[in-house]
């Protein structure tokens, strides 16, 4: 585990800190898909229900939710607002935060107080707070003055008044007036905690004192500092503690482990995290899949942005001795997206060479019905390795001959995952690739439907029918499973009306545009969402206005007609909003735009701002607005990229999501919203059609939102080959009720 990266002891790696309005330490426990905060004892204290969450600092904790990072309070209480793209935990009065893709620092009323400008930052300590410019590494202080008149090309941020940096080919620590005070040889050196700073010489870790002498020879395959008077070290694939001369004070049992605070530290043991105490006995047993954080000075998505950005404007710079025509060819829209991928994948690479211990890899258990190995490899997700059963026994038991080469990888946050790798073991080369890949968490299923079974099955209510309740033509389009056999409901949703729009078709309508830029499977989206409205949500047909293809005056005029239907119903109904098709950010304010079939994206005066569409639908008080937006809003789409003048992919703003709104959303951030080809769907659509096939509508919204985030997340990195982050954002009058919410009032009354 590479150090150079982190932050100060004082805030980085803390398994908890203590809240300062309460007695209690609340440490940040995720379930499986989110994060709330429990006490020592493991038991809840702030429920469930944050995207994100850092531990408390300075009586606040910074969390993500609508897909914005704010902070609360020790009971849960907003403190600021989520309008943050991220944030981190306060340190000596500031917090770091991000606006328009640059980091500033507010303060605790959620004021700027350096405006966002920056690109990389650390946290403040010892009054003190680094920052990286064009000439490298600063040290500012809180009236942003740089401190001493170097920039270095490598810095970790102060602690116990000596700064780990790199100058002209020269490492060492110096002091706060710039000082050396130790000139050493070391590949790595870290921050100072209780006078021992860990060091890593020739692969492996050990510890120095405040004058440079070695204490703990470096000997083990990993390390964390000493805090509380231990430090966690790995041997032989496992973690256990030592003390500060070097004898064990827990011996090496855990997956993982993390730095003492108040006496308890954080453990990893089964793939799970639970806490133990300074003896090495359980205080909060392992359950939680997520348990504290740890901090990174600089992540590694911002180190690629960083290596993009340069590389990139390099790039771009006309050559001396080179032809402006050639140049202009160069700069071609096709030749800058290729430029930018082809950099983002030597940023992973690079950082996977130096963050993925393939060395250090651990062979686990064998799964003889796919016949593939667990394979655990630091620094990296667990990948599942195809090796015949016939070599299996002897593969395991030969482990030290077996070797890892030609990885490739792609980042989720700050965790590499890998795409493709080779494994040697005696003359023969393995191959893995996660497009192959399952996880033996998800076992084959048997088939014992041909065998007695003595059960009780509860008979269920009987709502169901075989035959439609009305007759009409049954539209049939494509082959998917979820096309078909769609459940019907009998019963009607007559207070439900619903919007559905399918934009595929933008080159019919713009002269400019190939086909490569329409929405696959956009039209058969829309349409059959309108089936499973009619069929198995139970809306009356007259009640769903479907446009396929629709023009910027249907949009508007279709979103009016809404308008006027809650308005003349006194706001006593339900509204449906779907759209799939393309979005698109403003080129300048980064707001999210629907986009019409007519409307050309280097111009966006008549596309739908995605803000506006919230405010018209919930402007009149409807009961409940539930929208599902399958599109992304990032320049990318399904196919191609919509944009013909913009090279570089725009994060868009969030807008915050006000009234009685639900936004299912197909992705986050600059994520692209893909196609699920093989089922000629979009693969948001598909998930989302599947849940309501499945449960038959009767599902909770919390059920249906788990179920599309689990599925498009796993089968967009198995078939895309990329990330794919499904987010509900819904409006702080439904923060703590939308997951009990169904498409059935008498449903919601049950859950």
């Amino acid at each position: 585990m590479k150090r150079l990266l982190y932050l100060l002891p004082v805030i980085v790696c803390l398994s908890f800190i203590q809240e300062k309005s309460t007695d209690e330490y609340l440490l940040p426990a995720k379930t499986e898909y989110q994060w709330g905060f429990v006490n020592k004892e493991g038991k809840w204290v702030i429920d469930p229900q944050f995207e994100d969450a850092y531990h408390f600092t300075e009586g606040t904790a910074a969390v993500k939710k609508y897909g914005k990072w704010g902070y609360i309070n020790s009971n849960g209480g907003w403190v600021i607002n989520p309008k943050f793209d991220k944030a981190k935990p306060f340190s000596e009065g500031l917090a770091c935060a991000v606006e328009d893709g640059k980091w500033g620092f507010i303060d605790h009323n959620g004021n700027w107080h350096f405006i966002p400008k920056f690109y990389v930052v650390s946290s403040f300590s010892d009054e003190r707070a680094l920052i990286k410019t064009r000439d490298g590494f600063v040290f500012i202080d809180k009236a942003g003055n740089q401190l001493i008149n170097q920039a270095f090309e490598e810095a970790l941020p102060y602690s116990e008044g000596m700064a780990s940096i790199s100058l002209k080919g020269h490492k060492g620590y110096m002091d706060t007036h710039g000082n050396w005070l130790i000139v050493h040889d070391f590949d790595e050196a870290c921050s100072f905690s209780e006078g021992m700073a860990l060091v890593r010489q020739n692969g492996k870790y050990g510890f120095i004192d405040t004058k440079g002498n070695v204490v703990i020879h470096p000997k083990y395959e990993d390390a964390s500092h000493f805090r509380e008077g231990k430090a966690a070290v790995k041997e032989g694939g496992i973690w256990g503690y030592i003390d500060k001369t070097g004898n064990y004070v827990i011996s090496p049992k855990y997956d993982m482990a993390y730095p003492f605070s108040n006496n308890s530290a954080i453990v990893k043991s089964a793939y799970r995290y639970g806490m133990v105490d300074e003896f090495g006995n359980w205080v909060v047993n392992p359950t939680y899949k997520g348990l504290g954080r740890n901090m990174l000075a600089i992540s590694l998505d911002e180190k690629v942005e960083e290596y993009v950005r340069l590389g990139f404007a390099k790039w771009q710079v006309k050559g001396e001795f080179e032809k402006t025509e050639n140049y202009v060819s160069r700069m071609q829209e096709e030749n800058r997206e290729n430029q930018i991928s082809g950099l983002t994948h030597q940023a992973v690479l690079q950082l996977g060479a130096e963050y993925v211990d393939l060395e250090n890899a651990f062979i686990g258990l064998y799964d003889a019905d796919y016949e593939k190995f667990n394979v655990y490899i630091p620094g990296a997700r667990k990948i599942c390795l195809p090796v015949p059963i016939s070599m299996a026994k002897e593969f395991k038991a030969n482990q030290a001959e077996i070797t890892f080469h030609n990885p490739d990888y792609y980042l989720s946050g700050d965790e590499f995952v890998i795409k493709t790798l080779e494994a040697r073991f005696r003359g023969k080369t393995l191959h893995y690739n996660i497009r192959d890949d399952r996880q033996i968490r998800n076992p084959k299923l048997i088939d014992i439907r041909d065998q007695e079974m003595n059960l009780s099955i509860p008979i269920a209510e009987k709502i169901l029918v075989k035959e439609p309740a009305y007759q009409e033509d049954i539209v049939i389009i494509g082959e998917s499973d979820v096309d078909m056999d769609i459940p019907v409901y009998k019963y009607a949703n007559p207070n439900t009306f619903a919007l559905v729009i399918g934009n595929e078709d933008y080159s019919s309508y713009q002269v400019n545009l190939k086909s490569e830029s329409n929405v696959d499977y956009a039209e058969v989206d829309a349409r059959i969402f309108t089936e499973y409205l009619k069929k198995t949500l139970g809306v009356p047909q007259p009640n769903i206005i479907q446009l396929i293809n629709a023009t910027s005056g249907q949009t508007k005029q279709a979103i009016a007609k809404l308008n006027a239907i809650t308005r003349a119903f006194d706001g006593e109904v339900n509204l449906i909003f779907y759209y799939a098709g393309h979005g698109l950010p403003h080129s300048e304010t980064k707001e999210p735009y629907l986009i019409p079939v007519d409307v050309n994206a280097s111009n966006l005066e008549f596309a739908i701002k995605l803000e506006d569409v919230y405010q018209k639908l919930s402007e009149n008080n409807a009961n409940r607005v539930t929208m599902f937006i399958d599109a992304c809003f990032s320049g990318g789409s399904r196919k191609e990229n919509l944009l013909a003048t913009r090279g570089v992919r725009i994060r868009p703003k969030s807008p915050f999501v006000l009234g009685n709104l639900v936004v299912f959303s197909a992705s986050i951030g600059d994520q692209t919203a893909h196609a699920y080809h093989e089922k000629s769907h979009g693969i948001f659509t598909y998930f989302l059609l599947k849940g309501l096939q499945q449960s038959e509508g009767r599902v909770s919204y919390g059920e249906l939102a788990n179920y599309i985030n689990t599925n498009v997340r796993q089968k967009s990195v198995l078939i895309n080959d990329t990330e794919q982050e499904p987010t509900v954002n819904v409006s702080p009058l439904f923060e703590n009720s939308w997951r009990n919410f169904t498409f059935f009032d008498e449903l919601s009354a049950k859950f």
